[in-house]
């Protein structure tokens, strides 16, 4: 898990816009999604997340977890 220091810098290098939508949110809105999940070794250095609203994380997380075979 991203602490919330690093979260709020790299939800300000994006103007507080998620990366998905477009849509611009307080910090507390976003999310940090890992492209490449936990358990494929994705980690949370900057070139594996994505900055993304609370609603288009569940999209993506869903989209993979659906890729992946994996039901929940």
């Amino acid at each position: 898990m991203v602490n919330k220091h690093k979260k709020i810098l790299l939800c300000a290098y994006n103007d507080y816009k998620c990366e998905n939508c477009g849509n611009v949110f307080p910090a507390e809105k976003l999310q940090i999604h890992r492209i490449k999940p936990g358990d494929e070794g994705g980690t949370y250095e900057h070139r594996n997340c994505k900055i993304v609203c609370v609603r288009c994380h569940d999209i993506l997380s869903s989209a993979q977890r659906i890729t992946r075979g994996i039901s929940s």
